[in-house]
């Protein structure tokens, strides 16, 4: 039978109803149930039909109408329905427009026509989009076009919800570390009732409260093309407010943040190991599923039925008594049992595929019984000496590690152990098993330790020599070399990412006046670069010189040390009133720890010492200018730290002359002259790791 009801709301309000800024108003709505599965609704206007937008949404069904420069002079905003698949809908006004949104059961077909100042929007009954007026433009899948939803007056006046109601500034996403997923929403304000909540459906909500969403926000976001866990970010209404509805997947773990005037929403992927380890712990049953459904039953019954599903051997001790009542449909059968012991105060030891039962407390006496039992063992058990040759590490060393030094030992209390220097060798007293546990944990760290070969250049760069070797100075890029100086500070040691940098990568210019003091200054040249071919063809320009090259190979953490310089001799007294010969070193060394990580880069510890000797002395012994920096620097394998702003003082004297005329007393000055010079010029170190490869090397 056709229901028909009509509801014509606010119909007082026509004369003086219409904004100034409106052409029409929407005056009454009217709802007509042609059948079961079909809904008329009935627009009324005064001063014209207005232009008509509108879109679905498909999950939850929803169709948005919007009404184009209307004003609403209705006295209702929300209208429940349930009819023919409608289940409600809601008539708001926001700017110069007027918004309903249809709550649908099922996704449904519409249609909308025009009928003297009546607008007649007809949904369900097998009507088809194409049957649609031209008047309603649908703008699926994205409402890029579509308003903000504000909460409507009871008079047909143009109002502004800025004082009234928070705004929505921006959403921005974003992908952050790790494939993160980053969604941002501002708003205008602080203090906004925010939420955030997952869903079972692989969906994040976030219920922005009665926020005013733009209309060049309300716009579905499709960000699957990032590679995070948000694939989708879809603005919707709900109720008097706004809520994005997220959609995602994979695992993730999501973490929300309300501070200040920004809602933070993050989505972390979780490797499936990590979640499903997570999984276990919160719900730790893996077992098939069973189903019990017994009144009044043993319990030793129902073990035995666990016991024959499972395939496994059961043993109950006599104690176990007392009957349950089980009602379990398909449940992990371990959570099955663990239910069964835990209401009889039972428990359950599994050894291989035996199922032991008992009361928990019977159950702990056994295993404390046996604890002592095995402790009694030990204490009885005969002692075994045997000598272990250590092959690669020190003896004395890995005694101290067996006595407990750094606490933890794995020497028993009656077990002994000693060193015989010598011969690099053990000598442990212990019992079998124990002793065998050493054996294990010996195999283990007496292996060959990694070897580092350092390798030090010192040169004499003149003019542009430290650019035309490609050195980049005090820039920072994504890989950067870091370091960090010995009072804790950040030391960037790596060029400029994108090729380009001021000053052509360099801090310190060969080719100006330099100034007069030391300042240490690094950089680093790529592992690609063939530094000694370079060198040379710098040396054939006279640009630079190299003045010494040591190498020198040393194991993983253990610290290298390599010295250029002189010993300045100086007469001493001694207390006797005779002389002694001294010496002061005034020489730069490189002192050089190196430490290979797992993913074989090389963190050296580096301590820098440049000194010299200075003009002035002190009761005839000289004094020492001197210039000290400690560094930790991160490189890669192979690749080389430029140590730069070295300064000394190079003199060269130059005699140049006419062959025999030249050598002619006196008059030989006519045809020879010398050329002297007293210039400063710039000591560069270049300092390369290699790791040494070795198979049996400890990693």
């Amino acid at each position: 039978m056709r229901q028909f009801f009509r509801t014509m709301l606010a119909t007082m309000l026509l004369g003086g109803a219409a904004p100034a800024l409106a052409q029409s108003s929407l005056v009454g709505i009217d709802f007509d149930q042609r059948s079961e599965n079909e809904l008329e609704v009935l627009l009324h206007f005064s001063g014209g039909l207005p232009e008509v937008r509108g879109y679905r949404i498909d999950s939850p069904p929803r169709l948005t109408v919007d009404l184009l420069e209307t004003a609403s002079a209705i006295d209702r905003r929300r209208f429940d329905l349930d009819l023919a698949g409608v289940d409600h809908l809601v008539a708001v006004e926001s700017g110069k427009r007027t918004r309903l949104v249809f709550g649908l059961d099922d996704t449904l077909s519409y249609s909308i026509r025009e009928q003297g100042n009546v607008l007649v929007l007809t949904l369900g009954g097998g009507v088809t989009d194409q049957q649609a007026s031209p008047t309603l433009v649908e703008a699926r899948p994205e409402p890029a076009s579509a308003q903000p939803v504000a909460n409507p007056q009871p008079v047909a006046t143009p109002r502004s919800t800025a004082s009234l109601e928070p705004r929505i500034e921006d959403i921005d996403f974003r992908r952050g570390d790790k494939g993160a997923s980053r969604l941002t929403v501002t708003f205008d304000r602080s203090g906004v009732d925010a939420r955030v909540e997952e869903r079972g459906d692989r969906r994040i909500v976030a219920d922005l409260g009665d926020a005013n969403l733009p209309a060049s926000l309300f716009q579905i976001l499709d960000v699957s093309d990032f590679g995070t866990p948000m694939q989708r970010i879809v603005p919707q209404l709900e109720g008097p407010g706004v809520q994005l509805l997220i959609e995602t997947q994979g695992d993730y773990a999501m973490i929300s943040t309300l501070n200040g005037r920004e809602l933070v929403v993050e989505a972390k992927p979780v490797p499936r190991a990590e979640r499903e380890a997570e999984e276990r712990e919160r719900f730790p049953y893996t077992g098939k599923p069973i189903t019990l459904n017994f009144q009044d039953i043993e319990v030793r019954e129902v073990l035995a039925i666990i016991a024959d599903f499972t395939g496994l051997n059961l043993v109950a001790r006599d104690s176990v008594q007392g009957s349950v009542t089980l009602n379990l449909q398909e449940v992990p059968w371990d959570q099955a049992l663990d239910l069964v012991l835990k209401s009889h105060g039972l428990a359950s030891r599994k050894t291989g595929n035996v199922l032991v039962v008992a009361p928990a407390e019977e159950l702990a006496a056994m295993e404390r019984l046996e604890f002592e039992t095995q402790a009694q063992k030990q204490e009885l058990a005969p002692l075994t000496t045997e000598y272990l040759q250590v092959r690669y590490a020190k003896a004395d060393e890995l005694a101290e590690l067996l006595r407990g030094a750094e606490g933890l030992g794995l020497l028993s209390e009656r077990g002994k152990v000693s060193v015989d220097a010598r011969t690099n060798t053990l000598l442990i007293q212990e019992t079998p098993e124990q002793l065998e546990a050493i054996k294990l944990t010996l195999d283990r760290l007496d292996v060959p330790v990694r070897q580092v070969q350092i390798e030090a250049r010192i040169v004499i760069a003149r003019d542009s020599a430290a650019r035309e070797l490609g050195v980049n100075w005090g820039l920072s890029s994504t890989d950067a070399v870091n370091g960090v100086l010995g009072d804790g500070s950040s030391l960037d040691l790596s060029g400029a990412s994108n090729g380009q940098a001021p000053n052509g990568g360099l801090s310190v210019d060969l080719g100006d006046d330099l100034s007069p003091g030391s300042v240490f200054s690094f950089g680093y040249l790529s592992g690609d670069i063939l530094l000694d071919l370079e060198l040379r063809a710098l040396e054939s320009e006279g640009k630079s010189q190299t003045i010494s090259q040591p190498k020198v190979i040393t194991a993983n953490q253990k610290k290298a040390v390599i010295k250029q310089g002189q010993e300045v001799p100086y007469q001493e007294a001694t207390s006797s009133g005779a002389t002694n010969i001294e010496f002061k070193e005034a020489v730069l060394s490189l002192a050089v720890t190196p430490q290979i990580t797992p993913d074989d880069r090389i963190i050296m510890d580096l301590i820098i010492n440049k000194d010299s000797v200075a003009d002035t002395s002190f009761a005839g012994a000289p004094a020492i200018d001197t210039n000290e920096i400690e560094t930790q620097v991160l490189v890669r394998n192979g690749e080389t730290v430029v140590l730069g702003g070295i300064l000394t003082t190079e003199q060269l004297k130059n005699l140049f002359k006419t062959p025999f005329l030249g050598d002619i007393p006196v008059l030989g000055h006519l045809f020879r002259y010398t050329e002297q010079s007293n210039q400063k010029v710039e000591l560069l170190v270049f300092i390369t790791p290699k790791i040494i490869e070795d198979r049996l090397a400890i990693r």
